[in-house]
């Protein structure tokens, strides 16, 4: 009788491979993988970490889903014991690395090797940095998702609405589109909406965070709805802004900024439009560069500051169109400095344009002093000339550096040195010399003597 070896050798496989897979080293696993909030303070990242051997190295991989310009990966290195099975947690603590503004995501997973060098990932995971205390609820409309407490819902449908009108303006009058959905947080009081953002000026009453898509704002507990709306345009317009300048090279100056916010706004308020016209009449504008690196803390300068540079947005959109004002914003995205992209749009610089501005608004000529402000030298990112083209030409206004107009205190020039070394240095060195020189000449004159001794010896 002949047995069939092959079919009894595919029976005994089958019956092999369940108790070979029930026999096998069990995969690394990841349990009670959690993160712990303590708003604002601290969000604690723990887990239990399982491996077929003991575990010899673990690493927190961790962030924040914001735009960037590059990948932004953190990592921690929680302590543990070796084992085959480890509890570990890291603590973030905003009070050290600076807060995150209310809404932002956070993303973290774990990454750890056990000693047969076997190595594992975890499923990337995420949370919602708020704080759950709070009844938070949601509306929204189109782009713009407003989260509220505190307030009533006729409350936050009138912040929504003043949302998408603002929206809507910004796309319209100055070409600035949203990108992706965009989350407002509105707190009941300035109060609470400082509380929940570490180390921020006590006077703030709403910021935005382009990089998050996030707005928050403090209310005026129904004192002045008018406020509040202008509030939730304001900072709607920065989120703007931002995205569409988002560059690791190039910079926006304040001026333009906040003039594009509040120009968001519409008409200036009485208060606003009464302080700018006073400083137009007494010749008490602030100059355009002052205005480029950031406002006067002093309230009435700071203001002022506001103001004009409504004013001056607005001329800019309102007489050489939407389109200019969306490429001149471009130009500062790729690193051109605020100088040249003037030029390249407008044919005018900084104080071309001052000038100009001055002249529609029937203001004084500028101010320019007799002795030229000393100006920083800007750092340059260095690129290629493949990659950037040909360096712009460009021919600034004649001017002297003016130094504001509100400021009325001379500018003293400084004091040059002269070039080449000091004095006493030069002195030493030649005494040096002429110390080396006489060495010279009493060793060769002694040699001459010596020949000579010697001739006279042998005649």
């Amino acid at each position: 009788m002949r047995v069939k070896v092959f079919p009894l050798l595919i029976v005994f496989v089958l019956l092999f491979l369940p108790l070979r897979g029930a026999f096998a080293a069990p995969s690394p696993e990841v349990t009670s993988d959690a993160a712990t909030l303590d708003f604002p303070n601290t969000v604690t990242f723990s887990a239990r970490l399982q491996s077929s051997a003991a575990i010899t190295a673990v690493t927190l991989e961790y962030g924040t889903t914001q735009q960037t310009c590059g990948e932004v990966l953190a990592k921690a290195f929680p302590q543990f014991s070796l084992a085959d099975s480890v509890d570990v947690e890291w603590t973030w603590d905003m009070r050290q690395s600076g807060s995150l503004p209310p809404g932002a995501t956070i993303w973290w997973r774990w990454h750890f090797t056990d000693e047969s060098g076997v190595e594992a990932v975890s499923e990337r995971k995420t949370v919602t940095w708020l704080d759950s205390a709070h009844p938070w609820q949601t509306t929204s409309q189109g782009d713009l998702r407003v989260h509220w407490y505190g307030v009533d819902q006729s409350f936050a449908q009138d912040m929504l609405a003043a949302g998408v009108g603002g929206l809507e303006f910004n796309a319209r009058q100055s070409g600035l589109n949203t990108e992706a959905p965009i989350d407002l947080y509105v707190y009941p009081n300035y109060e609470d909406m400082r509380d929940a953002i570490l180390y921020e000026p006590s006077w703030t009453g709403g910021m935005a965070f382009s990089e998050h898509n996030i707005v928050i704002m403090g209310t005026s507990s129904g004192a002045d709805t008018d406020w509040d709306r202008d509030t939730v345009v304001h900072e709607l317009t920065h989120v703007l802004v931002g995205h569409l300048t988002f560059s690791c090279l190039g910079d926006v100056p304040t001026w333009l900024n906040e003039g594009l916010a509040v120009y968001s706004e519409g008409e200036l308020d009485a208060y606003s439009a009464t302080q700018l016209d006073e400083a137009i009449r007494s010749n008490s504008l602030l100059s355009v560069r002052s205005l480029s690196v950031g406002f006067s803390e002093v309230a009435d300068k700071a203001s002022l500051s506001y103001s004009q540079s409504y004013s001056i947005v607005k001329f800019l959109i309102e007489t050489r169109g939407q389109d200019k004002m969306t490429e001149l914003l471009t130009r500062l995205r790729d690193g051109g400095a605020i100088d040249e992209a003037l030029v390249a749009v407008y044919g005018f610089d900084v104080d071309g344009l001052e000038d100009a501005w001055r002249e529609s608004i029937q203001a004084a000529p500028r101010t320019v002093s007799t002795q030229p402000t000393a100006q920083p030298t800007p750092t340059f990112v260095p690129t290629f000339v493949p990659v950037s083209g040909a360096p712009l030409a460009v021919t600034p206004t004649p001017y002297i550096v003016p130094t504001s107009s509100a400021d009325d205190t001379p500018i003293i020039a400084p004091t040059l040195s002269p070039s080449g070394p000091p004095l006493a240095l030069t002195v030493a060195l030649l005494c040096f010399c002429c110390v080396f020189a006489l060495l010279i000449g009493v060793i060769v004159l002694g040699v001459v003597l010596a020949q000579r001794r010697k001739g006279g010896s042998h005649g």
